[in-house]
């Protein structure tokens, strides 16, 4: 594949973590064109743009900002011509806070950051990824079913996401574009050291005990491997399940992983 046919993958919250996986597998797995969007450029996402140079465009900005996702969009269709993925990844579990005592004043921001940003960035996406085909891959989590303590603003977000996923993908599937929401397990990210940290001020303590025995028994998952599964699936990603919610290690995506 020459670098003018390569699929070009939008990304958020690549700067760290899981993202960061995300966008070293598309760049050197997957020999992708990408654009990312997010608050910070670290030095691993500056090492990236001066490996790859004309095929990493990093933007910083605020995914909770209209204008910043549309800019992302615009810098891609602009540097490239098309957009064939697009990858949610941004977003914060903090703070953690029984839903009794959370500040109200914080709560139309972070829904606006860690929900409504999804569409921020899609609707202007989607003409492009109807052209393309392309799909789409929101990177959710298992607390969108659950109802962990101090976690409500969280699992309120992801349970959204997962909703919107359902309804997009069923809207979308007339036009060819793939839509999917990933549960990625507990991976080794920074998201883990505050649940292991802060989560003994305020969390259930059953809850605080999971979380450190997976870390101390070394059984979270290395960012790369979920990252992966994304990575595939946002490039191969069955229509057949547009709108579900998957595991990263689903059984019937199995045979896209192992591409």
């Amino acid at each position: 594949m020459t670098t003018t046919d390569s699929p070009v993958i939008l990304l958020t919250g690549a700067s760290r973590g899981l993202g960061l996986a995300i966008a070293q597998i598309l760049l050197e797995k997957h020999n992708c064109r990408l654009a990312t969007l997010s608050r910070s450029k670290p030095t691993a996402l500056q090492d990236l743009e001066d490996r790859y140079g004309d095929k990493i465009c990093v933007l910083q900005g605020d995914i909770g900002k209209s204008q910043d996702d549309v800019a992302l969009v615009q810098t891609a269709i602009d540097k490239w011509g098309r957009i064939d993925g697009v990858i949610l990844n941004g977003g914060a579990v903090e703070p953690l806070c029984k839903l009794a005592d959370l500040p109200q004043s914080i709560m139309p921001e972070y829904i606006q950051t860690n929900l409504l940003s999804i569409l921020y960035l899609i609707q202007p996406a989607l003409p492009y990824l109807r052209i393309s085909k392309g799909k789409i891959v929101m990177v959710s989590s298992g607390a969108a079913v659950k109802g962990n303590q101090t976690w409500g603003l969280y699992s309120m977000v992801k349970a959204g996401m997962n909703s919107l996923c359902r309804t997009l993908g069923s809207e979308e599937k007339v036009n060819g574009v793939g839509v999917w929401s990933v549960r990625p397990g507990m991976v080794d990210t920074a998201m883990q050291s505050v649940l292991r940290n802060e989560g003994p001020k305020v969390m259930d303590p059953a809850d605080v005990k999971k979380f450190k025995d997976v870390y101390e028994n070394g059984e979270l998952l290395h960012p790369d491997i979920p990252g992966a599964a994304i990575a595939q699936l946002v490039l191969s990603g069955p229509m057949d399940l547009s709108g579900e919610f998957l595991d990263w290690n689903d059984p019937r995506i199995s045979s896209i992983n192992a591409v």
